[in-house]
């Protein structure tokens, strides 16, 4: 316990020290690299992820979703790394007018499918099966959401490049990520290219919680 309170405390601090992050951060020279497709589709075809849907699982969505529409009335949004669509749901509240996921996991998407299927219909909801990395589409968005996935998705640097012509002028960056330091690294490197326009940190009553941050990229 007393571990676990130390490890999230220099989190905490690290947040706004980068360099405290860094001092202890263990293996920093290891690379951040993604579980290959098959692993994540195994694991959605055990119901590994149907935690995910309760309740106290869920409070970085809706406040993420709240930021975003707080400043984006009826938001366009695209979400990279989308699983089976659990972002739309704190979403729908504000009525979003197009929203987008895409998962390179055909399971996910099948059951982001399911699970939206009114809004689909309707043309509101489109789930993709795609790379988060190299996925082009024509559509504009007010955000382009990655929820717990910038980390496996490469250098930040050029997935905010890839996807800002998918970006309205005035668009930005929604993030949700799991507090530990080898993420924090990415989100230092996020606001160095880019304009902080909200940013909290929710914690958990077992212990950790997420960096909740909207943020516009200059240029």
């Amino acid at each position: 316990m007393a571990y676990l309170r130390w490890r999230r405390f220099t989190e905490l601090l690290s947040l706004d020290n980068p360099a405290l992050g860094e001092l202890f951060m263990r293996k920093r020279h290891k690379p951040i690299v993604a579980a290959p497709v098959e692993k994540w589709d195994a694991e959605y075809q055990s119901g590994i992820y149907d935690r995910l849907n309760r309740s106290e699982q869920r409070h970085h969505h809706r406040l993420l979703a709240a930021m975003i529409a707080d400043r984006w009335p009826n938001p366009r949004v695209l979400e990279i790394g989308a699983g089976e669509g659990v972002f739309f749901e704190a979403l729908r509240a504000h009525r979003p007018a197009r929203y987008v996921g895409v998962d390179f996991s055909r399971p996910a998407i099948e059951r982001g499918e399911l699970r939206l299927a009114p809004e689909i219909a309707i043309g509101e909801v489109k789930m993709a099966l795609g790379d988060g990395r190299t996925f082009e589409t024509d559509e504009t968005f007010d955000v382009v959401v990655f929820s717990e996935c910038i980390e496996h998705l490469g250098e930040v640097e050029n997935l905010v490049a890839h996807y800002a012509p998918n970006l309205k002028p005035d668009g930005a960056v929604g993030l949700t990520m799991w507090l530990a330091l080898k993420p924090l690294r990415l989100w230092h490197r996020l606001k160095a290219i880019g304009e902080v326009l909200d940013e909290a940190v929710i914690n958990t009553p077992w212990g950790g919680g997420w960096l909740v941050a909207v943020v516009r990229a200059r240029g």
